[in-house]
């Protein structure tokens, strides 16, 4: 008898040790036909001896079956990575390994899965995971400044892929938390600056007070680079160096492109009439280059003329984080937009009584002579006092009496929840908006007004909703109307702003003025809703415009169809794992997205697979959005050509949760029925209002049964007050020192996975920035966001503007154009000091 596993184990260990190679295999090859039943130390020999024997294919299946049977991820993946690359799997038994459980703690190990995926040409699966890796990343630098090489790889590795798939403002993001780096902290400086040459962040290195320490070890191509750039800066540019920068070849073909650009800029900047000799083939190797951009645009502008328009459209949003590039398009632009001539100073005035520094209570008086509109009438959803403060109206001398009208862009409570308020001070008070709008409002307002009653607020009451109801207008988009005004009259426009369904930006015109309010929109189109539409040849003096991700990098840079796996691969894992996956969503838009995202990435069964149910506001906001989608209006056509469901938003394992439970007086199966019967099981899936997690709101009564199983899931996918209870979790969960969360006034623990996703309806900053100097006003109000906020960058040497200038640093570049952020109370002049 040759004895059992152990003792043959106990052999095997004992001849190898004593170089008798070939009588411990006898032993290994009789443990290699029982490798399920092994134990972990035994699994962990058999990887080692076979990996000396250069037997991939068994070291492979030792390994997983490690990784699957103990969870040992850090002791076996080693062995995993080698023996694939070796043997050469398929590209899915990396993701096998990115999924399973245990491995979202193991960073490095992470890392170097994701580079053999991109390495392998799996491109787009890299670069989700990679996404998902940095916050971690980010994280564990923040809280361990030793992991600077993680960091540091880690944000090389999502540079590399930003590049490529073309997001280049996130991209120059990323790099420049590397270009400030703290020196002590800074490695792979080759790499850094290489990079920095590509995104055109060079110059930002290359004035380092220590760079010229820093670049010792790095290639002389580079070092000719930063040390041109630094000449540049000093206006200077020697004839020797001209030489080296002329007569030298770059050993890299990246970098030898590169100095050719170089070179057209040192002919135009010499004077030379045929500069840009050959130009046209170098942009064919640098098409995103930005200093490439700049100097064919200046090549179109002689040379072709008629081609500009198209060129600047296409090359733009790339560079829309670099002032250079702003600049650049404002003084395109201008020749291409001429505005109203405005010679004479203007009787104009702006007053914000909500919504100006912080999203909430938008309420906007426009003056122009002695002609008054009220733009939106919104409430504030975390103040005691709900209503915007109307005191700077009566500051004024005037009243609600002098206010021609009120419109009102879209049905969110932020921007509606004052309307009854309103219409109480002056019940004849002409008010517009779209059909959608107002069937939204009633829904939305007649809640707030039942959920005070059952608080006992200072509120209005379902009265005072229908009676504002009742004296709104319909208007339909594209459609000029007028308003009265003394001697004057207001021309009113909308266009439709691509937020939410029935959500309009409002052109306004009056005694030669021109005002354009953006409303919330955004430029991409979404499921439910297209995008932003203006007229091409839009002339406006005023901009005012919502800034809600103006001002903080977040992931709205990343590309929307990538979020979208992102989301629908954390619910796939989350109900695969048999838990259940909880999204707070704002019942109107947000939710509306979320189901039909869901839908399209399950459209190939008849069922999804797993349980989805709505509840809260969202069952109603659905069937509005259901009416409106039937009768071809405001949807977006493109998403259902290939619609054979009755019901866009229901059926196929989507249900009302409503229809299930009810909490009302009498009724025999409750909410807590309902999550003991049909939810904590799991394999679930629920979209909830309120998105910011509301105290006592549908979501958060979820919530304060899920968040303590470490199965479960809870996705945030929009923008979240920093008051509210949501923000406050999704804090927590960032946080390693506790994991005690208070929902609904009782204390959790935390073991339920907290995300957060950017399915958003608002623009980005690089659109907003797009869209400003498109139109070119005089002036350009900046309001919906967080003016003072900063992003805080980590371990660098220059503050968080730097890295990711806000709004207000970006257009602050051209000098043509007055930028003011908004603040609440305050009003502001044009042409005039306030």
């Amino acid at each position: 008898m040759l004895g059992t596993s152990e003792e043959r184990l106990e052999k095997a260990i004992f001849l190898e040790n004593r170089g008798y190679i070939k009588e411990a295999k006898v032993h290994y090859e009789f443990l290699k036909q029982n490798i399920p039943v092994l134990d972990v130390n035994a699994l962990m020999r058999i990887c080692e001896f076979y990996k000396t024997q250069d037997e991939d294919a068994i070291v492979f299946q030792a390994a997983k079956i490690g990784i699957k049977k103990a969870g040992k991820l850090k002791t076996f993946i080693p062995y995993f990575l080698y023996s694939w690359k070796n043997k050469q799997e398929g590209t899915e038994e990396l993701e096998w390994a990115l999924k399973q459980p245990g491995m979202e703690i193991l960073l490095e190990e992470q890392l170097l899965l994701i580079r053999m995926l991109f390495d392998n040409e799996k491109v787009q699966e890299a670069y989700m995971y990679s996404i998902e890796l940095i916050d971690k990343v980010e994280r564990e630098f923040y809280n361990n400044p030793s992991t600077n090489g993680l960091y540091i790889d880690a944000l090389l590795n999502l540079i590399e892929m930003e590049y490529q798939f073309e997001n280049f403002t996130q991209a120059r993001f990323h790099l420049r938390k590397l270009i400030f780096l703290k020196a002590e902290k800074l490695m792979r400086v080759d790499d850094i600056i290489n990079w920095a040459v590509i995104l055109d962040e060079i110059s930002e290195f290359a004035i380092r007070e220590d760079a010229e320490h820093l670049i010792d070890k790095v290639s002389n191509d580079l070092k000719i680079i930063i040390n041109f750039y630094r000449n540049l800066k000093k206006s200077t540019l020697p004839k020797s160096f001209i030489k080296i920068m002329k007569n030298s070849v770059f050993k890299e073909p990246l970098l030898e492109n590169k100095r050719k650009v170089f070179v057209f800029l040192i002919n135009k900047i010499s004077g030379k009439s045929d500069w840009y000799l050959g130009i046209e083939e170098v942009r064919k190797s640098l098409p995103h280059d930005l200093l490439m951009t700049l100097l064919y645009s200046e090549f179109l502008r002689t040379n072709h003329p008629e081609l500009l328009s198209e060129f600047w459209q296409t090359e733009f949003p790339k560079h829309a984080d670099k002032k250079e590039a702003i600049r650049a398009f404002w003084n395109f632009s201008k020749k291409e937009n001429v505005k109203l001539e405005q010679e004479k100073d203007v009787d104009f005035s702006v007053t914000f009584f909500g919504g100006g520094e912080e999203i909430g209570g938008t309420s906007i008086l426009i003056s122009v002579k002695n002609h008054h509109i009220l733009l939106d009438a919104g409430m504030h959803l975390n103040k005691d006092i709900y209503h915007p403060d109307y005191s700077p109206l009566f500051s004024k001398g005037l009243s609600f009496e002098d206010i021609d009208a009120l419109l009102i862009t879209h049905a969110h409570l932020d921007h509606t929840g004052a309307v009854p308020f309103i219409h109480k001070q002056r019940s004849e008070l002409p008010t517009y908006t779209t059909d959608a709008t107002k069937q939204l409002m009633k829904l939305l307002l007649l809640d707030s007004a039942r959920i005070a009653s059952e608080k006992n607020m200072n509120f209005y009451n379902e009265e005072d909703v229908l009676t504002s109801l009742l004296s709104i207008t319909d208007v339909e988009f594209y459609e000029t109307f007028t308003i009265p005004s003394k001697e004057a009259e207001w021309k009113v426009t909308y266009y439709p702003s691509g937020h939410i369904i029935g959500a309009g930006s409002i052109h306004l015109e009056i005694e030669e003025v021109s005002i354009l309010f953006t409303g919330d929109y955004s430029v991409e189109d979404q499921n439910t809703v297209e995008g932003l539409v203006l007229p091409p040849d839009l002339k406006v003096d005023v901009v005012i415009t919502e800034s809600t991700y103006g001002f903080l990098p977040t992931t709205a840079s990343v590309k929307r169809e990538i979020q979208e796996k992102l989301f629908i691969e954390s619910i796939k894992r989350t109900t695969e794992n048999n838990g259940t996956m909880l999204i707070p969503a704002f019942a109107v838009g947000r939710a509306q997205e979320i189901l039909l995202v869901i839908k399209e990435a399950f459209k190939e069964g008849r069922y999804l697979p797993f349980d989805l149910y709505v509840d809260g506001r969202v069952t109603e906001v659905c069937k509005v959005y259901q009416r409106y989608s039937e009768q071809g209006r405001f949807i977006n056509p493109k998403f259902y050509q290939n619609e054979e469901s009755d019901s866009i938003f229901f059926g196929g394992g989507i249900q009302p949760a409503q229809e299930i439970y009810s909490n009302r007086q009498g009724s025999k199966y409750f909410f807590n029925d309902f999550m003991e019967e049909y939810i904590l099981a799991g394999n679930n899936c629920i979209i909830a209002s309120s998105g910011m997690l509301s105290e006592n709101s549908a979501s958060s009564r979820y919530a304060e049964r899920l968040i303590a199983d470490s199965r479960n899931t809870i996705s945030f996918t929009g923008y979240m007050d920093y008051l509210s209870q949501g923000y406050k979790v999704l804090q927590k969960s960032k946080s390693t020192n506790e994991n005690i969360v208070e929902i609904n006034n009782i204390e959790k623990e935390l073991k339920a996975k907290i995300e957060s996703f950017r399915l958003s309806a608002h623009a980005s900053r690089e659109q907003i920035v797009h869209l400003v100097t498109r139109l070119q006003p005089k002036q350009v109000f900046l309001m919906h966001g967080e003016h003072t906020k900063r992003y805080q960058s980590n371990q660098t040497i220059v503050s968080g503007e730097k890295i990711y200038p806000s709004l207000i640093e970006l257009l602050s570049s051209i000098d043509e154009i007055e930028v003011i952020p908004a603040f609440n109370s305050e009003t502001y002049f044009l042409n005039k000091e306030g």
